[in-house]
């Protein structure tokens, strides 16, 4: 991922180089919703950034006129019930860790932004030392911040008990969802109805499940949120880890939402024998963009995607890694000088059991 994030980062700067003088934009505005996990610097580096790292962050979103506005009201935005800013941030935070609370909410309260924290109600009732509590999670709520719904217990929630029938895991999913949001109306009275997949993962049945029970649902693929983006796999970037550094964030906190209106193959959860999965989208317009300066990135590869008016083909040429990955695909405004639209595609390749690891 380290390989790919550097590419990226390359092209990015070129790109901005170019297209530097280009006039003042009238391209779409989205939402960057940055993703967190931990706050500390002895938790796994890959889920975590360090309380310096965010402190740098948040440091250069005020230093540059980035809007950080609530999860709420940017949902409000993108339904067209209020005015969305340029440059709107979103700040999320997924399982609640007790190192959130420690390190990060202090730095949090010193620039004074809205920020989300995705919480598991089961796990901090089984190890209540690793997690925020109640009292915690109340506390940070009466200063401003969104508590919302991460399943009960962080399953994935994409997989069948041995056994189990359709309907049966339909029903599990069901009762994991909406028990860890009774749970959560309990103790902190009417929440929204905002979802965040465990691992990111999850598949077109999960996706009907959520918007049945009238919850907006996020992922962990990267990209911006625009008025296409489909309400049930909301893109976040994540921004820990290989991607916590202020320069790795640039490109990504200006980007625009690629208008991605349909997708061939809905489903990132693939066939184990699908080694390969072809990503096929079509877009709204292509009036703010050349088609032959968009770049796709799997893995360390970059391709070069197939056009057919306003629909793009792009597939990787060896088999991708049993788990989790993604398709990055980037292409720069014409009219938004230095700014770049972005679109992600989420794969899971499980094994022969149809498992993969966490």
């Amino acid at each position: 991922m380290r390989t790919m994030s550097v590419i990226v980062t390359v092209f990015l700067l070129i790109g901005s180089f170019v297209f530097a003088s280009a006039p003042a934009h009238a391209a779409p505005k989205g939402v960057v919703i940055l993703q967190y996990h931990h706050v500390g610097d002895d938790t796994p580096r890959v889920t975590s950034l360090t309380a310096d790292e965010l402190r740098a962050q948040l440091q250069h979103l005020e230093d540059n006129n980035f809007q950080v506005i609530s999860m709420p009201d940017a949902v409000a935005a993108i339904k067209g019930k209020g005015e969305l800013p340029d440059k709107a941030v979103v700040l999320t935070f997924d399982d609640g860790w007790r190192n959130v609370y420690e390190q990060g909410v202090p730095i949090l309260r010193e620039f004074n932004m809205p920020y989300t924290i995705f919480v598991n109600p089961a796990l901090m009732e089984e190890t209540p030392r690793l997690y925020m509590t109640w009292d915690q999670l109340r506390e940070v709520a009466a200063e401003g911040a969104t508590i919302a719904n991460h399943s009960n217990s962080h399953d994935h929630m994409t997989w069948r008990r041995d056994g189990e029938s359709e309907s049966q895991w339909r029903q599990r999913m069901m009762n994991d969802i909406e028990g860890a949001q009774e749970l959560l109306e309990k103790e902190l009275g009417e929440q929204p109805r905002l979802f965040a997949y465990p691992y990111g993962e999850y598949n077109p049945a999960l996706e009907t499940i959520l918007e049945d029970l009238g919850y907006i649902a996020f992922g962990q693929h990267s990209g911006p949120w625009g008025e296409h983006s489909p309400l049930t796999g909301v893109p976040r970037f994540p921004a820990s880890g290989n991607y916590a550094s202020v320069e790795g964030l640039r490109a990504k906190l200006t980007s625009l939402p690629l208008p991605v209106t349909e997708v061939a193959n809905k489903n990132m959860i693939l066939d184990p024998q699908e080694t390969k999965p072809k990503l096929t989208a079509t877009v709204d317009s292509t009036d703010d963009f050349y088609r032959s300066s968009m770049q796709c990135f799997i893995g360390g590869e970059v391709v070069k995607p197939e056009w057919d008016g306003k629909t793009f083909s792009v597939q990787a040429s060896a088999a991708i890694n049993i788990g989790r990955s993604r398709y990055n695909c980037t292409v720069p405004s014409i009219s938004a000088g230095g700014r770049y639209y972005w679109y992600s595609q989420p794969w899971v390749r499980p094994n022969e059991q149809g498992r993969w690891p966490d």
